[in-house]
């Protein structure tokens, strides 16, 4: 085989491996391979939005409010405190849309 028929080949080689790769992700997700790793991630989460969270969430605005307001920190600190909070409890919902929106093809 020559070098200007294995160029010719080329695209279609890289092709057929993004095929076999994609099909093999849907293969992957069907198995319980990583249910142990999803079920850490998901005790991850549960903590991070529980009620623990959500108390020292709540006490960690609540000071950050404060201590702007006495001009002890500056605002810009408190709105990225409430923006993390935010984040934090937001997270899930925000992936599920990305999700979503990038599975929905046109």
């Amino acid at each position: 085989m020559n070098f200007q028929s294995l160029s010719r080949l080329a695209p279609a080689l890289v092709l057929g491996g993004m095929i076999a790769i994609v099909g093999a992700e849907a293969a992957y997700s069907q198995t319980a391979t990583f249910q142990p790793l999803n079920t850490a991630f998901s005790s991850v989460l549960s903590f991070m939005t529980g009620t623990f969270a959500t108390t020292a969430a709540t006490i960690a605005v609540v000071a950050a409010g404060f201590m702007a307001l006495t001009s002890r920190i500056p605002w810009s600190w408190c709105f990225s405190i409430v923006v993390g909070v935010a984040l934090i409890f937001g997270g899930a919902q925000i992936v599920s849309s990305l999700s979503s929106g990038m599975s929905t093809g046109g």
